[in-house]
């Protein structure tokens, strides 16, 4: 099925609002995915394999990795509450990168564990603030690459760097659930950081590119060390046998990867561009929606409640406290071309307020 006839999986039938707020896969799921929704009814009566050996195979093949390190997850969600759970304890201490995915945070406040967060230098350097960092001796250092909600990409050289800092004793998490938008994608620092260290954990989604986020399909890569803790967190049965299977099938589906990534880099570069002439500070590098910083509270929020009395849905960042800050996914074709529109319009005149 073609994007243009997916209208419906980015709108709800109650209100017919166009999903912008909820970071889901332009595209909609590859047809190999749907391929099975319409042909393997079966699997909504059996259990999965309790190992999912099939999906880890499938997972090593694709991006050569160890399948005996992989773990699977009901999304990376479930997979971040498994590698806390395993990591700390109340009185640890974690360290993530300043606005990081908020999950970590709701995360370690349940766990009774230190959070804190390090922000780059006006170069979007971390290196001091790391330094800093583990001066209080971390017992988790989190790098989310690309980012959400921020928007932002560090270089595998620059990642890497980074982690040659942490010491062996403190267990790296590479966030890398837009891996699949960035041009590293085949070789992510994130793996080559788990092939090279102890205590290290690469998390990964089938929801973001894949566009299956309505399955709840993660994995985990991680150093051999850290895969029992893991495992022995992981719910059995946690993935249905519908998902794994579905994760087989979009592991094999290049071409619809390859639209994808260039469907939301082109879309990215149209919209920052449409807000920068407008002087509003946008950016979005290899993720799929574009984060606008509109400096005044009043000014978001204005934005916001217009695009949302125009039928889109966008996510203003107040729980990351970034109370001047939206971050807007992308649509379809048809649903990006009037939003572009009534963009344009609503800029005009907020240039001229």
């Amino acid at each position: 099925m073609s994007s243009s006839g997916k209208s419906n999986l980015f709108a709800t039938a109650a209100t017919d609002r166009v999903r912008l707020h909820a970071n889901e896969n332009p595209l909609g799921a590859s047809g190999l995915a749907l391929h099975l929704c319409a042909s393997m009814p079966t699997l909504l009566s059996e259990y999965p394999e309790v190992t999912y050996k099939s999906l880890r195979v499938a997972i090593g093949e694709r991006w050569r990795v160890d399948p005996e390190r992989v773990v699977v997850g009901a999304g990376s969600d479930e997979l971040i509450d498994i590698a806390l759970r395993s990591l700390l304890k109340p009185g640890s201490r974690i360290v993530t990168q300043q606005y990081s995915f908020k999950m970590y945070k709701i995360r370690a406040a349940l766990l009774g564990a230190d959070y804190s967060e390090m922000a780059p230098d006006a170069n979007g350097d971390y290196e001091t603030a790391l330094k800093r960092a583990l001066e209080k001796k971390p017992d988790v250092v989190v790098l989310v690459n690309p980012s959400n909600p921020l928007g932002d990409y560090l270089l595998p050289s620059q990642l890497l760097s980074l982690v040659a800092l942490i010491p062996p004793t403190t267990t790296v998490i590479i966030d890398e659930a837009y891996a699949e938008f960035a041009p590293d994608r085949e070789n992510t620092a994130g793996i080559q950081i788990v092939n090279s260290r102890e205590n290290a954990i690469c998390l990964r989604t089938f929801s973001k590119a894949y566009g299956i986020a309505g399955l709840r399909l993660g994995w985990a890569y991680a150093s051999a060390d850290q895969v029992p803790a893991l495992q022995a967190r992981r719910a059995p049965y946690n993935v249905s046998s519908f998902s794994a299977l579905a994760g087989e099938y979009v592991l094999q589906d290049c071409d619809h990867l390859d639209k994808t990534a260039a469907y939301c880099q082109a879309w990215g570069r149209a919209l920052v561009s449409l807000f920068k002439a407008h002087g509003i500070e946008a950016r979005s590098r290899y993720v799929n929606f574009v984060f606008v910083d509109c400096v005044s509270q009043t000014r978001c929020q204005d934005l916001h409640q217009h695009l949302e009395s125009e039928g889109f849905l966008t996510s203003p960042l107040t729980d990351y406290g970034l109370d001047t800050c939206l971050r807007i996914s992308f649509g379809n074709e048809a649903q990006m071309t009037r939003l572009c529109t009534v963009l344009q319009q609503k800029l005009q005149t907020m240039e001229l307020a």
